[in-house]
């Protein structure tokens, strides 16, 4: 008797005994969850909306229970979310696919493309990649409490990238400070449907389910302006800009 007909024969038992074909059990995975039971920072790939993934993604997790996705790649923050912190189980199950997934509802802050570019004029579109600007990650240092403060060159200018959690948890506080300035530059704060000012500086993104405050609005000069569709929040990127990104609910 050939192998092929053990094989057939055991079957034929299995469907006799249950009254079903046999079939191979599946066995369940144990999730494997990354607390922030301190400021954490774990690199991962990060899927973001309509299948992009990004793929030099730092994801900082914070004991006040809120945390953010950065796009290395791009100078951006991609996603923002409060709860749990990681799940990991894709990455490091098996063989894994190298991602990780926010536990609870992420907001898509950014769409993973370059937050600071310049432009011909405030019609002229963000491009969609960092071609022309001379982009360069510069990596990152950490702060006394473990938060890391991001460093990239692009159009010519050295900038510091920062991002804390507001104390309570409603949402972050970012600096983002050249060293030099450029012509034309312009920082996107926020893309969505619809923008609502509100005055003192916070504007909200009404299909986003968050809003901006803008420190020394009067100064920085923020526009909104249409796209193709899409609401933009931009400022001048001229200085530092400091701005809050507080959740609605």
């Amino acid at each position: 008797m050939n192998l092929y007909s053990y094989f057939f024969i055991a079957c034929a038992s299995a469907f006799c005994l249950t009254g079903r074909p046999a079939i191979a059990q599946e066995t369940k995975v144990e999730p494997i969850i990354i607390k922030a039971e301190r400021n954490i920072l774990l690199r991962s790939f990060i899927d973001l909306d309509g299948g992009k993934r990004v793929t030099h993604a730092i994801s900082i997790g914070s004991p006040l229970q809120v945390h953010y996705t950065y796009d290395a790649d791009n100078g951006q923050l991609v996603l923002l979310w409060k709860g749990g912190f990681l799940d990991a189980t894709p990455m490091w199950h098996d063989r894994g696919d190298g991602s990780s997934r926010p536990l609870g509802k992420a907001i898509q802050i950014g769409d993973a493309i370059p937050q600071i570019q310049q432009l011909a004029t405030l019609q002229s579109e963000f491009k969609k990649d960092t071609t022309g600007s001379g982009f360069k990650p510069k990596g990152y240092t950490l702060d006394a409490s473990g938060l890391p403060v991001f460093k990239y060159r692009t159009y010519g200018l050295s900038v510091k990238d920062a991002t804390k959690v507001i104390d309570g948890g409603q949402g972050i506080r970012r600096e983002i400070e050249p060293e030099g300035s450029a012509n034309d530059l312009y920082l996107c704060l926020a893309r969505g449907g619809r923008i609502e000012p509100k005055g003192n500086g916070k504007y909200v993104i009404a299909d986003k389910a968050y809003s901006i405050s803008v420190a020394d609005e009067a100064a920085l000069k923020p526009v909104i302006r249409t796209i193709q569709g899409t609401q933009e929040l931009l400022v001048p990127f001229q200085g530092k800009i400091i701005y809050t990104i507080l959740f609605n609910q």
